[in-house]
C-alpha cells in the first residue's frame, strides 16, 4: 500500500491522494486546498503526469477563478518548495512598490492608488521553468474551463462577494467581472462565469508571463491604473523579477521547521519557537500551554518594532536575542492561578503593519511521490484588495500602498511585508507537516499554535487544526 505524507493548513482543506493501478508510481500526488475544484484539478494534473509544481500552479490559478476575493493574479505570493533530493528553495512574488509612487497623508485603504506591481504570476512562471514538467499552457486549462463555463459559488464566497457590493459598484472593471447587471451580488449555488478573465488566462497560457508583464495585458494594467490615479507604469510591469525567497531553518525539539524571513512572516513563526524551545512544553496544562504561547507570539511580533526588514539572518536567528526576551515571560505558578488570559503588547504596536486580521488569503500544498512539495500563500489583502479591476480583463487588483499594509515609509521599489509564511516541518530529513494560514497578522499564531499542539502536546492533526487558539492584542 503506498504511504503518502499528510499535511495540513489552518484553514480547512480539501484533501485527495491518488493511488489508482492507473497512475505510475512517480505521478502520485496529494493536493491541499480550500476548494475542491482546486483539489480536483490537481488530481487531474497527476494524472497527465505532471508533478507537484504542476499541480501547484494549476490549483493557484483555478483559486484565482473560484475565489476572487481572497487572491488573484493582481496579487502576491511566497513559495517555500522541497525539491527531490531534500533542499529548500524560497520564492518572493510579493507586490512591489512603484518608481513613481508617492505617500500622501491619509491614504485610503483602498483604490487605485493602493496598487503595486503584481508578483503571484512571474512566481508561478518561474516555478514552472525550473521544475515544471507538463506545458505551462496545460496548467491553465482548468481555470480557463471555469472562468468561461462557469462554476456554482461557495457560501462563503457568496458572503464575501455581498459585503463588498458597494465598493465594487465603484469600479466599472469590478462591477463588470463580479456583479450581476442590476449591481448585486452572486448568492450561493448560483453559476458565475468570467469570460472576460478566460481571455486573459488564455493570452497567459500562449504566451506565459510575458504576456502579462510586457504585452497586451500589461499595457491595458498600466493605462488604466495611471489614469485612474495610480502609479504603476509599463516600466514596472518589464522590470518585475522574481526573488529569492528568504530561506531560513530552526531546530524544535527533534523536528526542524522551514520558512521564509521578511517580507514573509516566517521569521515571527521562527523566533516564537526560539522562545518556547528551552520551555517543557509537553508537561504544560492548557492554561499554562497557553499563557507560555501568547507570550512568545506578542514578543516575537512586537519584534517587527525593532527589526522591521529582518536584513541580517544571522541577528533574526540569534540565540542571544531569545534568551534575553525569554526572561520577560511571566508563568503562572499554576493552572488555577491564570485566571484570565488578556496578553497585550507591551508598547505601543500597529499590527496592521502586516494586515489586519481576516478571512483572507489562501494557502495550498502539493507534493509527489519523488519528494518535490510546494507549500505556497498567495492573497490580494482584504476583500477584493484594492476593490479595482482593469476593464476587460477580469481580476481584482491587490491592495498594498496606503492604510492596509502601514509600512512606514512605503519606498518605491521595496515590497512591503506581511503575515504569509508558507512551512515545511521536518523530521530526520523527511516531511512532517506543510502549512499555511490565512488571516492578516494572525497568520503566525495559527501557525506556532497549530504545529505546538501537535509536536508538544501529541495531538492529531485534525485535533490541532481544530483546537481554540489565542492571539496577543
Amino acid at each position: 500500500m503506498l504511504r503518502l505524507i499528510v499535511f495540513l493548513s489552518t484553514q480547512f482543506m480539501f484533501i485527495e491522494v491518488m493511488a489508482s493501478e492507473n497512475i505510475k508510481p512517480q505521478n502520485r500526488g496529494i493536493a491541499s486546498t480550500a476548494h475542491p475544484l482546486a483539489t480536483q484539478a490537481a488530481a487531474d494534473i497527476y494524472r497527465q503526469g505532471g508533478n507537484s509544481v504542476d499541480a501547484a500552479i494549476t490549483v493557484s490559478f483555478v483559486l484565482s477563478v473560484v475565489e476572487p476575493t481572497m487572491s488573484g493574479l493582481g496579487g502576491r505570493a511566497q513559495a517555500i518548495l522541497r525539491t527531490a533530493t531534500g533542499d529548500f528553495i524560497g520564492y518572493n512574488g510579493m507586490t512591489e512598490i512603484p518608481q513613481g509612487f508617492v505617500k500622501t497623508e491619509n491614504m485610503p485603504n483602498s483604490g487605485y492608488s493602493t496598487i503595486a506591481t503584481p508578483g503571484l504570476i512571474a512566481l508561478l512562471w518561474d516555478m514552472h521553468e525550473e521544475y515544471g514538467e507538463l506545458p505551462f499552457e496545460e496548467l491553465l486549462k482548468p481555470a480557463i474551463k471555469y472562468a468561461e463555463k462557469g462554476f456554482y459559488i461557495l457560501p462563503g464566497e457568496a458572503e464575501r462577494h455581498k459585503s463588498a457590493v458597494s465598493e465594487i459598484n465603484k469600479s466599472k472593471g469590478m462591477a463588470d467581472a463580479f456583479l450581476k447587471s442590476d449591481g448585486s451580488s452572486f448568492v450561493s449555488g448560483e453559476l458565475l462565469r468570467q469570460p472576460v478573465l478566460a481571455h486573459t488566462l488564455k493570452q497567459i497560457a500562449d504566451d506565459g508571463a510575458d504576456a502579462f508583464y510586457e504585452g497586451e495585458i500589461a499595457k491595458l494594467m498600466s493605462q488604466d491604473i495611471i489614469d485612474n490615479g495610480g502609479f504603476v507604469t509599463l516600466q514596472d510591469l518589464e522590470d518585475y523579477q522574481v526573488l529569492p525567497g528568504r530561506y531560513i531553518s530552526i531546530p524544535y525539539r527533534d523536528f526542524n521547521i522551514h520558512t521564509l524571513a521578511a517580507p514573509a512572516g516566517g521569521g515571527l513563526i521562527a523566533k516564537t519557537f526560539m522562545l518556547l524551545n528551552t520551555f517543557d512544553v509537553a508537561n504544560m496544562d492548557e492554561r499554562r500551554w497557553a499563557a507560555l504561547v501568547s507570550q512568545a507570539l506578542a514578543i516575537s511580533i512586537e519584534s517587527m518594532s525593532d527589526n522591521y526588514y529582518e536584513k541580517d539572518l544571522d541577528v533574526l536567528l540569534d540565540q542571544t536575542w531569545a534568551s534575553k526576551e525569554r526572561k520577560r515571560i511571566s508563568m503562572p505558578r499554576s493552572s488555577s492561578s491564570v485566571r484570565s488570559l488578556d496578553i497585550s503588547f507591551s508598547k505601543k504596536f500597529d499590527t496592521n503593519w502586516v494586515g489586519e486580521p481576516g478571512a483572507h488569503t489562501s494557502h495550498f500544498v502539493t507534493a509527489d511521490c519523488s519528494g518535490l512539495a510546494v507549500s505556497l500563500t498567495q492573497t490580494i489583502g482584504p476583500v477584493f484588495g484594492a476593490k479595482a479591476a482593469t476593464p476587460n480583463l477580469g481580476f481584482a487588483y491587490a491592495a498594498t500602498m496606503g492604510g492596509y499594509l502601514r509600512t512606514g515609509p512605503q519606498i518605491p521599489g521595496e515590497r512591503p511585508r506581511t503575515a504569509i509564511a508558507p512551512v515545511f516541518v521536518t523530521k530526520n530529513n523527511k516531511i512532517v507537516l506543510a502549512l499555511g494560514a490565512a488571516g492578516g497578522i494572525r497568520i503566525p499564531s495559527a501557525i506556532v499554535q497549530t504545529i505546538s499542539r501537535f509536536i508538544d502536546q501529541g495531538k492529531t492533526l485534525f485535533e490541532a487544526i481544530a483546537a481554540p487558539r489565542i492571539h496577543p492584542k
